[in-house]
């Protein structure tokens, strides 16, 4: 919670700098906590709990700052729900597949997070570029 609390903190404050750009660390993070945390070393285990509370951090604050930016005022509300609702089935879906490549092996878990992160990145690139333009 400290890490969260801190990753918050940071990723807001540079948020109100540069923008949504700030959100490129988001998938970083998230790709590198199965990397670290499902070894069999102490350490990199503590990391990967570390590195995804940072995760969790930028994720609670700054993704939704990005949406209050994005949204007008009037649809806010729903817009929170909206988001709230697609993460927690996303969550959801990416707890089941990581369980299920979890048994298969690990190393496939992490190439598919990684995958999946780095898919993550290219859509935040078209979404920065498309909404420059607007």
């Amino acid at each position: 919670m400290a890490v969260d609390a801190l990753a918050a903190l940071a990723t807001g404050w540079v948020y109100d700098r540069v923008g949504p750009r700030v959100l490129i660390v988001l998938p970083v993070l998230s790709a590198a906590v199965p990397a670290l945390a499902f070894t069999d070393s102490l350490a990199p285990v503590v990391l990967g709990s570390l590195v995804w509370g940072a995760a969790t951090g930028v994720q609670e604050s700054t993704v939704r700052a990005v949406v209050a930016d994005l949204v007008a005022p009037g649809r806010r509300a729903t817009a929170y729900g909206v988001f709230a609702a697609v993460v927690g089935v996303a969550a959801f879906a990416g707890g089941a597949l990581t369980g299920a490549l979890y048994d298969v092996s690990i190393p496939v878990l992490i190439t598919v997070v990684a995958a999946i992160q780095a898919a993550a990145v290219l859509l935040l690139a078209v979404t920065g570029i498309s909404l420059r333009h607007t």
